[in-house]
């Protein structure tokens, strides 16, 4: 496996036992009840925003491989950092943060790779024979090995040995960033001249746009009360920047995938921190009056 591939397998898998970590299964339970929530919390993430990026990557007339990178973002919900994100300090719901955190890394084990074949082989963003060099069975066996498999081990170590789970959580805070830093700079020298065609392309309008959309969409459909609102709207702006590393360095190595993922992130994570603090303000003034 090459350096790059490792950091990050490295990423995610570290992202994902985190996010297990951060899980509490009565309030995964509790949350799960509130049926109507949870379908409006799928449809914003698995199909809302995914039409939004192929009718975006259309509309800005996107290269085919910054398309693809474009487009993975938006169909890979389910930040593994959300319990934090998108919980108590934004004024959100911990419950339905910890629910979503859950449900949506899981579930896009399947979304992915199906809507990915059916973009990719209708030609909506790339030419047609793009999805015959797909391996798309390599990619459902990547998200259950890195994906899937820590998300179910974090869960099991946070509701079985909650003590040790507490120690795990820094630790593994670490191992990410260092994981992020050994990626950047195994893939600088090709990121500097690949990142700065990708900053010159449309993609950066149509991920500003892309993240403004996904913060409407998550607060309208997260419904009348405003901590879920607020949790919806960070979910639902914020795409899983491990899931698509993994996928862009295995799959598409050499092309402008990976740049364009580094970019659409660098782009929703400002955004979300900007309306993170707007939430929390708001929640701020709401409690005290």
């Amino acid at each position: 496996m090459h350096p790059e591939k490792i950091a990050a397998v490295v990423t995610l898998v570290s992202l994902m036992l985190s996010a297990g970590l951060e899980i509490n299964v009565e309030h995964l339970v509790a949350a799960l009840k509130n049926y109507g929530l949870l379908a409006r919390a799928l449809v914003a993430n698995f199909i809302v925003i995914p039409v939004f990026g192929v009718l975006l990557a259309r509309a800005f007339h996107l290269d085919e491989y910054i398309a693809i990178g474009f487009v993975l973002m938006a169909l890979a919900p389910g930040v593994p950092f959300l319990v934090r994100a998108g919980g108590r300090t934004p004024g959100g719901s911990l419950g339905f943060a910890a629910m979503l955190a859950f449900v949506m890394p899981a579930l896009s084990i399947v979304t992915i790779p199906l809507t990915a074949r059916f973009i990719f082989s209708a030609g909506l963003i790339a030419p047609g024979d793009v999805a015959g060099t797909v391996p798309f069975g390599r990619i459902v066996g990547t998200l259950v090995g890195f994906q899937l498999v820590p998300l179910l081990v974090g869960l099991a170590t946070a509701n079985g040995a909650p003590k040790l789970a507490a120690k795990l959580r820094r630790p593994l805070t670490i191992l990410f960033l260092v994981a992020v830093v050994a990626l950047l700079a195994i893939l600088s020298p090709a990121l500097v001249k690949a990142v700065a065609s990708v900053y010159g392309s449309r993609v950066m309008w149509a991920s500003l746009v892309l993240v403004l959309l996904s913060v409407g969409t998550g607060w309208i459909l997260g419904g009348p009360e405003a901590q879920y609102r607020r949790t919806l709207s960070i979910a639902t702006t914020l795409r899983n920047i491990g899931t698509c590393a993994v996928v862009a360095t295995a799959v598409f190595p050499g092309t402008l995938v990976a740049p364009t993922v580094l970019t659409y992130f660098i782009i929703q994570f400002v955004i979300s921190m900007i309306f993170r603090v707007l939430f929390h303000r708001a929640a701020t003034h709401a409690a005290a009056a």
